[in-house]
């Protein structure tokens, strides 16, 4: 944008990143498929995805019910070999990327976040960029953890009590790209989708999407729109011609 505006005012339209927030709510029945979604939301690409769920908010009415599930779903997202087909995720893009997931780790820790589980660089022998899938208990979301974005395998988790305070702690944010909710009343997903800043709302589902389906992000996460009948916009001139008749 910067650039634009000192050259020729050119339009620009930015996809920008997130910290997408992950929500899990207790009249969710099915926590199991719950657990696999939001390990599949960090997981992914090894985090590497913009709108990756790095930011899981637990009810405390069953978070120590989710938790368990959660850490047996996270496992399978262990990386491996890129040609293996049992692999489910890979290296890391490079070892700038690898130094700097690393460092986010150790600052949860010196913050006070608790290393539930990997925050190791594994397979080194190979000449690869390996992370372990990372989970941090114990998170605040005033911490850099919860704040930036790492685009890595870790994910924040963060308890809430109450529905106007996840959706609090959703909205408090720099980002707005992505989130994703899980509950079984129809009401609530309605609700909450409808006051989470973000351009896409998973709801009992996380990533996915279609060419039909705009998508892009609010706040610092971008502005425009891809995909979609929306996305023309980027590329026409609105032009108005008024006439006065005599």
């Amino acid at each position: 944008m910067v650039y634009a505006g000192e050259s020729n005012m050119k339009r620009i339209w930015l996809e920008a990143g997130g910290k997408s927030p992950h929500i899990i709510f207790g009249d969710c029945q099915d926590l199991e498929a719950a657990a696999k979604g939001a390990a599949m939301g960090i997981g992914y690409n090894q985090g590497e995805v913009c709108v990756a769920g790095s930011r899981l908010l637990v009810d405390e009415a069953v978070y120590d019910e989710f938790m368990p599930l959660l850490q047996k779903h996270i496992q399978t997202w262990q990386p491996g070999h890129p040609l293996d087909p049992e692999s489910r995720a890979g290296a890391i893009v490079d070892e700038v990327q690898v130094r700097t997931i690393l460092d986010y780790i150790s600052t949860g820790q010196e913050e006070g976040a608790r290393l539930s589980s990997g925050g190791q660089r594994v397979m080194e022998d190979t000449g690869g960029f390996y992370i372990e899938p990372t989970l941090f208990e114990g998170v605040s979301n005033t911490m850099t953890i919860a704040r930036e974005e790492i685009f890595g395998p870790v994910v924040s988790v963060i308890r809430f009590s109450h529905e106007d305070e996840a959706i609090r702690i959703a909205n408090d944010t720099h980002y707005g790209l992505a989130a994703g909710l899980w509950t079984d009343n129809l009401k609530r997903a309605h609700r909450v989708a409808g006051k989470i800043r973000a351009g896409t709302v998973y709801v009992n589902g996380y990533l996915g999407g279609d060419m039909s389906v705009p998508f892009g992000g609010f706040k610092q996460s971008g502005n425009g729109r891809d995909k979609s009948l929306y996305a023309f916009d980027k590329f026409i001139e609105i032009k108005s011609t008024i006439m006065y008749l005599q």
